[in-house]
């Protein structure tokens, strides 16, 4: 499991099925930052987002696959605030 590399309790892993989260972000971010597509869909993917970020925003952070960028993600989320 990819979560386990990244152990805090602000991350999330999902199954995206019918790929509407990936849809979404190829809405939020230039194509220059879309990394890991299949057949134009995003797989295998982190995206971190600061505290009480509202839906549409880009995230801070995004990159794949998981597996080759799981150390720069625990510094990402490191580096958050914790939520309150």
């Amino acid at each position: 499991m990819v979560q386990a590399r990244i152990s805090d309790p602000r991350v999330v892993q999902f199954w995206d099925k019918e790929h509407l989260v990936a849809k979404e972000l190829q809405q939020q971010l230039s194509p220059s930052q879309i990394c890991c597509q299949r057949s134009g869909i995003i797989w295998d993917v982190a995206a971190v987002y600061p505290n009480n970020v509202i839906w549409g925003s880009a995230p801070t952070y995004f990159g794949g696959a998981v597996l080759n960028v799981a150390g720069q993600i625990r510094e990402r989320v490191s580096a958050i605030s914790p939520s309150r």
